[in-house]
């Protein structure tokens, strides 16, 4: 508890808090870190932080816990930035990476390694530079620090393991404390967030010219330069503002105007530049919409029916966490996961369709998005590292209800799961063998079932052993 006095007469007392934080490192335990007074109210468990781990790297860390009590065999080094408002990871995450690391025999830092996303860690990198004020004469300096600051003075910055390759030696590290203490470099810490979302520039007209009056004065005056007047009445084709105002808004891609071969970019950018259209950035999904194939209209034969009721009977009168569906491929599984997952959405749960790498195809993503549309996100492997964060995202914003993905997709952020199927359960692609964690999502689809209290379906025409 510190004290702080405002006036002779008012003392204020401002609780010190610590957080015990998961690294991204092999090491078996928590570490703890001293909340700095300005992020008390803001710090919650889920949430990342960036703190200094050893002397000199930084790393993205997890907070796993609060509490009030400072280590007792090492002096705790301050939290040196927050990065979220929210809580990025849920209270039922950390316990399905602490059982993961328990039961896989690895640590919890390496289940985080892997179940994060890399867009939502931190990449950290030392790097060392000359000190704008540094002087070199009358100070004793050998070879290797002569050739360092050389190296310096072509590069600006170097990194450690770019400095020791100019050296040609494997440990700098007391070549460059020698060098900071004799005032000729400094250290820093280059931080930056892989993360970005997609942008979009668009294409809208001014304002200025809206009214029916305003745009037929426009098109008498663009009469003498013709080009942009195919401009404009490309934009009017596309955007029938006079039809509706209103849509001049969401304009068009600017894309658009450079593909087009029968349109002139730099009459494009005439018009940009005298305020007749204007530029402006939208936030989009990196998820492109998926071919829109027609599929027949969904109707469950009375077996499949049967079958589905049965399941639900199991479930909810019976009482059994797990399922096991077996049925030849080509019996209609499908249809009756995709009655399961409607009725579980529409009772408020979220739904997890796990599905092996070869059988996540774009046809059976259509198909799914198709009947669930914007609702359902698309977690797979193959995808790029910003695709899977804003899936890591709109699962815990609650965009996405229901998510299809691969193996990986275990470690989304659900907070509310109904119902986990497993299809093709017996594939080999379900099990991960390198890096550790070394887990088999199907397990892993029942532990996290007895932590949300959700159920399991597992569907296979050719049950493994462990599973029939």
């Amino acid at each position: 508890m510190e004290k702080v006095e405002l006036n002779p007469e008012v003392v204020v007392e401002l609780t010190t808090w610590f957080v015990d934080v998961v690294l991204p490192v092999p090491i078996p335990q928590l570490f703890t870190y001293r909340v700095p007074q300005e992020m008390n109210d803001s710090m919650q468990v889920g949430m990342r932080v960036i703190v200094q781990f050893g002397n000199r790297k930084v790393l993205t860390a997890i907070v796993a816990k609060l509490h009030q009590k400072p280590p007792q065999n090492y002096q705790a080094k301050y939290v040196l930035e927050l990065l979220d408002d929210a809580p990025t990871v849920t209270a039922g995450q950390i316990q399905l990476f602490q059982w993961m690391a328990d039961y896989y025999m690895c640590n919890i830092g390496e289940v985080l390694n892997v179940a994060l996303p890399s867009g939502l860690k931190i990449s950290s990198l030392s790097k060392i530079q000359l000190r704008p004020d540094a002087v070199l004469e009358g100070k004793q300096l050998n070879e290797k620090e002569l050739r360092l600051i050389d190296a310096l003075q072509d590069d600006a910055s170097l990194t450690y393991d770019e400095a020791a390759e100019v050296l040609g030696v494997d440990n700098v590290y007391h070549l460059i404390k020698v060098l900071i203490a004799k005032e000729i470099v400094l250290v820093y810490e280059e931080v930056r967030e892989k993360y970005s979302p997609k942008i979009v520039k668009k294409i809208r007209l001014s304002r200025d010219y809206l009214m029916k009056t305003d745009l037929e004065r426009l098109s008498k005056k663009l009469e003498k330069t013709p080009k942009q007047l195919d401009i404009l009445l490309a934009y009017l084709r596309h955007v029938p503002l006079l039809r509706d105002w209103t849509l001049n808004e969401n304009g068009i891609e600017k894309d658009f105007f450079h593909k087009n071969e029968n349109l002139s970019v730099s009459s494009l950018n005439t018009l940009l530049k005298n305020g007749i259209l204007e530029e402006f950035e939208i936030v989009v999904s990196r998820f492109a919409e998926y071919a829109h194939i027609d599929f027949p209209k969904m109707q469950l034969s009375p077996k499949q029916r049967e079958t589905g009721e049965k399941v639900m009977d199991l479930f909810f009168n019976q009482q059994k966490e797990v399922v096991l569906l077996h049925g030849v491929t080509g019996s209609g599984k499908t249809e009756i996961y995709i009655d399961l997952i409607q009725k579980v959405l529409a009772g408020g749960s979220q739904v997890l369709f796990l599905l092996p790498e070869i059988a996540l195809t774009t046809q059976i993503v259509a198909r799914l998005q198709k009947i669930f549309g914007t609702q359902m996100g698309v977690y797979h492997s193959k995808f790029s590292d910003n695709e899977r964060v804003e899936v890591w995202r709109g699962v815990l914003n609650g965009r996405f209800n229901f998510v299809v993905g691969v193996r990986s997709a275990i470690f989304l952020p659900f907070d509310n799961l109904g119902l986990i199927i497993v299809d093709e359960e017996h594939e080999p692609s379900y099990k991960q063998y390198e890096p550790a964690p070394r887990y088999h999502a199907r397990d892993m689809a029942m532990v996290m079932a007895r932590i949300q209290n959700c159920k399991v379906l597992l569907g296979s025409a050719t049950p493994s052993t462990e599973t029939f």
